[in-house]
């Protein structure tokens, strides 16, 4: 599966373009603020119908217009989908083949990007929620069901609080137990498919990283869960121990909201100890053993979008990178063509101010 083509009217500050890509690697060059991550937006929002950026679907439309519109076309196989989406005031349209789609998730059956941006190196630096963030993410472009499932547990969660925090309300045990069996049955769940699905990632990801490294670091992957537990029953116990402590807190103080995954590069955590190098490559390889995962385990062939991608690997890294993208479409940007000697150069173009032509 890959983009054949897209047409880009009002997006951000594309005013109207249309360009057609390779199934390998096609390369975008250009200075900050041209164009080059608005570009990876939008082949993102034809995928998914919302912005990585996490902004309103209007903050897309170019200053001074009053809507937008995506065109693309996706080649499957020997078939072709043509998928067109438009936002303006009153909201959001989506078409495959002139067919109408009510709901993003939809189009997200349609096909599936991978992608890394600079600010996925906060995953490594920060706290464990962007972690968790990470592997749900990676478990849900696998199994969409996964995202009802953790959307129905933060719902709980939430509700759950809200009671404790009115602990004087009519029948409050009894309204706290029904939540505990309700956090436990969906709880045990997500555990139990982060577990399945970070050893998964750990191997395909230690794999790529002995081979960048030449057999001298090795990435790991560990899950640390706030409730570690052999069977639902188990897992209850543990949940409950803490009650007297969400009592007196007046909030959930176990669950698989604490989890956390540690990254460590010959058993030393890289947020600690990883020079700038080496964590943007455990990032890069973790995205990359998350498009294996997925063609592994449904069969599908994702894009590949990396946003700067060459910033801060120097050049081993970054040829052990390009050298491992075939067979996967890629959209790369990049500031210059430093480590671009092996690329052909017919799939190196440039932006300029929403402007994007051949050198």
């Amino acid at each position: 599966m890959w983009i054949d083509k897209i047409n880009l009217k009002s997006f951000r500050n594309y005013s109207n373009s249309e360009l057609s890509f390779s199934d390998g690697i096609n390369i975008f060059i250009g200075d900050n603020a041209q164009g080059k991550t608005n570009l990876l937006e939008s082949l993102y929002y034809l995928a998914n119908a919302t912005s990585f950026k996490k902004n309103r679907d209007k903050d897309i439309i170019s200053f001074n217009k009053s809507s937008m519109k995506l065109s693309g076309l996706i080649r499957k196989g020997m078939y072709f989908k043509d998928v067109v989406i438009e936002v303006d005031a009153y909201g959001k349209k989506i078409s495959v083949n002139g067919v109408k789609y009510e709901r993003n998730k939809d189009l997200k059956a349609l096909f599936s990007v991978v992608l890394f941006t600079p600010e996925d190196l906060l995953i490594i630096k920060e706290g464990p929620n962007l972690r968790r963030d990470l592997i749900d993410d990676i478990i849900v472009s696998i199994d969409f069901s996964y995202k009802k499932t953790k959307k129905e547990y933060d719902k709980l969660v939430f509700e759950r609080n809200k009671l404790l925090k009115n602990q004087n309300s009519p029948y409050f045990k009894e309204q706290l137990d029904a939540f505990d069996k309700s956090i436990v049955k969906y709880g045990y769940k997500i555990y139990k498919r982060r577990k399945k699905f970070i050893n998964l990632l750990n191997d395909f990801a230690r794999d790529y990283h002995l081979n960048l490294s030449e057999g001298k670091e090795n990435l790991k992957l560990t899950y640390n869960p706030d409730i570690n537990a052999a069977s639902i029953e188990d897992y209850y116990q543990n949940f409950f121990k803490k009650r007297s402590d969400d009592l007196r807190y007046m909030t959930t103080q176990k669950g698989i909201h604490k989890d956390d995954v540690d990254i460590l590069i010959n058993d030393k955590l890289i947020k600690n100890f990883g020079s700038q190098g080496q964590q943007r490559s455990a990032i890069l390889n973790i995205k990359l053993a998350q498009v294996k995962l997925i063609k592994e385990v449904t069969g599908e062939i994702s894009v590949i979008l990396f946003d700067d991608v060459f910033s801060e690997l120097d050049e081993k890294r970054s040829r052990f990178l390009l050298e491992n993208l075939g067979g996967y479409q890629t959209i790369i940007t990049a500031t210059n063509t430093k480590s671009l000697d092996m690329v052909d150069k017919s799939s190196i173009r440039y932006i300029k101010n929403g402007i994007i032509f051949d050198n």
